[in-house]
């Protein structure tokens, strides 16, 4: 699949503006500020009706504007299709895929597919485990609607639960929380042994790949970090019920998908505690072009990479083993300078100044 146009229409920084694109690599060059990263947020807003960036809707609407409409035309198995998306001041909000208006965003979520990565990624080496969470839901996510339904009511039964314990609990409290666990435990069940299961085909893809950038010095390998893997239903909800008190005690669950995590080692030492600064962006860049793989395998489709800016928490050699991996899929990259491009054909290059599209 590949995108072919965008109009953003009083979206952020730009007032009209209509970009067209290329089926390889799209470059989009511009001093910080000038609109260059709400291309790429508006098209993560057409897969995922939502911004990457911002929880408030009304911060991507022009100042001047009393709405924003954004339209992107792609095509997907030789299919054209479109999305539309509209946002007023009023809170209204309206999404159509092919001029049909849709009412549930799990049912929009994977018929674009997307990698992203943004210097905010390091994160998910560096960071907390949340950050490495929301990395393989976004992945598991694009390829099995199940998952996004059970992702999304098992967050829902967990902000009641935590809403109840934080006041002081009566009978009637405890027993609506064991009601609670009982779905909870379904739901834990299925989003562990998917996970589980995605991430073994990432750990597949990253071993070649890490090898690759590293010329054969460094081997990569992840551990997830579930008191649930390989647990059925029963037994996830006894560790539930179990420690109910305790979450009484603390006022908040203490057990759930909220605490999984995944390790990563580098030639086996835990990369976030003793990894370089470029072996951090290594196992990133490891990690996002696995996603890619396994996301073009399980979906059947190339995904459309976004890089924010990325270039600059890259060195020469990386760029170039970037580049050249993608140069035949179509990409979208913003960044500030592009002395790094002289070696690629299948390249289209446009510069953004403040909001407006200079010279493409």
């Amino acid at each position: 699949m590949f995108i072919k146009e965008i109009n953003l229409n009083g979206f952020r920084n730009y007032n009209n503006q209509n970009i067209s694109f290329i089926n390889g690599i799209n470059l989009f060059i511009g001093d910080n500020a000038q609109g260059k990263t709400n291309i790429i947020e508006a098209i993560y807003l057409s897969a995922f009706a939502k911004s990457y960036r911002t929880i408030k809707d009304l911060e991507l609407i022009n100042f001047d504007k009393e709405y924003t409409r954004i339209n992107l035309e792609y095509s997907k198995k030789n299919i054209e299709k479109s999305v539309e998306l509209f946002i007023d001041k009023l809170g209204n909000k309206l999404i159509k895929y092919d001029d049909i208006k849709i009412n549930k965003i799990s049912s929009i979520i994977g018929e674009i597919i997307l990698v992203v990565f943004s210097p905010d990624d390091l994160n998910i080496v560096k960071g907390a485990p949340s950050s490495r969470r929301k990395f393989i839901d976004m992945i598991c996510c694009q390829i099995s609607k199940s998952y996004i339904i059970n992702l999304q009511e098992y967050n829902k039964c967990l902000k009641i639960k935590n809403n109840l314990l934080k006041k002081n609990i009566t009978i009637e409290d405890k027993e609506y929380i064991y009601v609670l666990n009982e779905k909870m435990s379904f739901y834990i069940e299925k989003i562990t042994e998917f996970r589980k299961e995605i991430l073994k085909k990432i750990l597949y893809q990253s071993k070649n790949i890490h090898l690759s950038i590293t010329e054969n010095k460094e081997e990569i390998k992840f551990e997830y970090i579930s008191e649930f893997i390989d647990l059925d239903k029963e037994k996830i909800r006894h560790i539930l019920n179990n420690n109910i008190n305790i979450d009484i005690y603390r006022k908040t669950s203490t057990k759930g998908l909220q605490k999984d995590d995944i390790i990563i080692y580098i030639n086996d030492f835990e990369v976030n505690k003793f990894g370089s600064q470029g072996q951090n962006r290594t196992a990133l860049l490891t990690l996002k072009l696995a996603n890619f793989e396994v996301l073009k395998e399980l979906k059947e489709e190339t995904p459309i990479l976004l890089l924010d800016d990325i270039m600059s928490e890259l060195d020469n050699k990386r760029i170039n083993f970037l580049l050249k991996y993608i140069e035949n899929y179509q990409s979208i990259i913003t960044t500030t300078e592009y002395g790094f491009i002289d070696n690629f054909k299948n390249i289209k290059i446009s510069k953004i100044l403040n909001g407006h599209l200079q010279n493409q």
